[in-house]
């Protein structure tokens, strides 16, 4: 099997975590680090829900060591992020905060980007000011080090959003950047690679990863 690194970004109530409705609850290891209830019936045969940074990160490796597990979800990278920064402040002094969290955020990333498995994580955005003086959305860190450098330790980026159509709510994801943001798609997982329109699909995680694992001829 070849492992890609997901990152399903957005803002709260855009439908990050209902996105995994129709993961398969017995091949799904999901880790709520957000300690929200679902929005949906959580059958999941491999659930946590850790109170620490510390607790998720030996949950990750112990799904990443179940053979079992097909894939995994962090719900979510932001909250791992608040996590260790509470911990920094409550541990060190003057600078060894922000070098003690710019550590443990290179563990956590390199972790990510070495997973065995399929791993998809949620997270919030910021906006960061570009070389050309514009902005763009990326996943969001505390402090300056990591701000705008993360999304490139995953393969694919993707943005949760969210309108109104006939006083409804229509939820979807973006594959790609619109000029305004990290996201990106391998073209292998488009429908039509060739196209240069910004591609959306249905809020539905597990019907991409489908796609994702009969292009790359995993099992």
């Amino acid at each position: 099997m070849t492992p890609y690194q997901f990152a399903l970004v957005g803002m709260p109530g855009k439908g990050k975590t209902m996105a995994f409705r129709n993961m398969d609850p017995e091949t799904t290891g999901f880790i709520n680090l957000e300690n929200k209830p679902l929005p949906f019936l959580n059958n999941f045969k491999h659930y946590s829900t850790p109170n620490t940074w510390q607790e998720c990160y030996q949950q990750l490796i112990k799904y990443a060591k179940d053979d079992t597990i097909k894939v995994v979800l962090l719900d979510s990278l932001s909250a791992y992020f608040d996590s260790l920064l509470k911990t920094a402040y409550e541990t060190k002094k003057g600078f060894e905060i922000w070098n003690y969290f710019n550590e443990e955020v290179g563990k956590i990333l390199f972790l990510i980007k070495k997973y065995t498995k399929h791993i998809v994580v949620t997270a919030h955005y910021d906006w960061i000011v570009t070389e050309n003086g514009g902005e763009e959305k990326c996943i969001y860190v505390p402090g300056g080090k990591w701000k705008g450098k993360v999304g490139k330790d995953f393969t694919v980026v993707h943005y949760s959003e969210m309108n109104i159509v006939d006083d409804k709510r229509n939820y979807y994801i973006v594959l790609n950047s619109d000029g305004r943001s990290d996201g990106k798609t391998p073209p292998i997982f488009l429908d039509d690679p060739t196209s240069m329109a910004v591609d959306t699909m249905p809020n539905d995680y597990a019907e991409f990863l489908k796609k994702v694992n009969e292009r790359l001829g995993n099992k």
